[in-house]
């Protein structure tokens, strides 16, 4: 009996441990109530010098504004190993994952695909030199072939082409990798068929790459052709297939129409709109996060 009772009194440890992990969690949630733990907060940055020459900045600024991802572009001309080095260190001290950016609408064409091993290549062997803090996690990739003068003269060839090379470039990551390998998208995709099947073309490459990050370009979330609407047909095929979205918005100054960037709102009205936008898809698991293009148009805004 007297052993019973000493049971009941003596503390459960395991118990302990969760009720803490379960309090730091809430802590966090209230902290920042907009954004879960797991959830992509993510930029661009298109000119690989600010990297070498603010990067401090860069990073204090990406910690701000709860960015956890961050596409650096790789340049095909000019690769400082040790800019990239201490740019992605500095990034992992705290916790904002570096993906190694590049793209060409000619990068669909089987022609250029020399072109996408090269790049490959060059993250892999870069991976292989540094330190794991220092490491790039994955490849993203910008296309974009409906750029091209070809696409509008046989879009099936420029698309089957574009297959094709993403199954190279995919396949060329993975080998002998943990790269997470991952592009941009523009919201229509899912109205393109791939040629001679009625699969969508969104539902191949979903099928492919390991996540997308949409173009979902709008400054309002809800109502009609908004944010979410826009990228609604996408994150539900991405549910179905158990993969993931990130939702990209706009922010620089673009002849493509004012509705198309958040470059010329408000203060704060981004923040309200981004807000919204996830709680549109909160109870959706194939939605990842969201994407705010670019770095520099973005710290510029906010220093405004």
């Amino acid at each position: 009996m007297n052993s019973i009772k000493k049971i009941i009194k003596r503390p459960n440890i395991l118990v302990i441990v969760v009720v803490v992990y379960i309090l730091i969690g809430a802590i966090s949630i209230l902290h920042n109530p907009d954004q879960t733990n797991d959830q992509v907060k993510a930029t661009w940055i298109w000119d690989e010098e600010k990297i070498a020459k603010q990067p401090e900045e860069i990073v204090s600024f990406a910690n701000e504004q709860d960015v956890n991802l961050i596409y650096v572009h790789v340049s095909s001309k000019q690769f400082s190993v040790q800019d990239y080095r201490s740019f992605i260190q500095k990034a992992s001290q705290k916790d904002i994952q570096v993906y190694a950016l590049g793209g060409d609408p000619y990068w669909a064409l089987t022609s250029k695909q020399k072109d996408l091993t090269n790049f490959v290549s060059k993250i892999k062997n870069y991976n292989q030199m540094v330190e794991q803090n220092e490491q790039f996690q994955g490849i993203h990739v910008d296309i974009e072939p409906y750029l091209l003068p070809s696409w509008k003269e046989d879009k099936e060839s420029v698309m089957e082409q574009w297959m094709m090379n993403s199954v190279h470039l995919i396949e060329e990551a993975k080998q002998d990798t943990n790269l997470t390998v991952s592009g941009d998208f523009p919201f229509w995709i899912h109205k393109l068929n791939v040629p001679g099947k009625s699969m969508s073309l969104s539902q191949w490459m979903l099928k492919h790459y390991d996540s997308m990050t949409l173009m979902a370009y709008r400054n309002y979330a809800e109502g009609n052709n908004g944010i979410s609407q826009i990228a609604t047909p996408i994150v539900k095929e991405a549910d179905k297939q158990d993969k993931s979205v990130v939702i990209g918005v706009n922010i620089i100054d673009t002849d493509e129409g004012k509705h198309t960037t958040f470059y010329s709102t408000e203060p704060g009205h981004m923040s309200q709109e981004l807000k919204q936008l996830r709680n549109s898809f909160k109870n959706n698991r194939a939605f990842s996060g969201i994407a705010v293009h670019d770095y520099a148009h973005w710290k510029k805004k906010q220093s405004s």
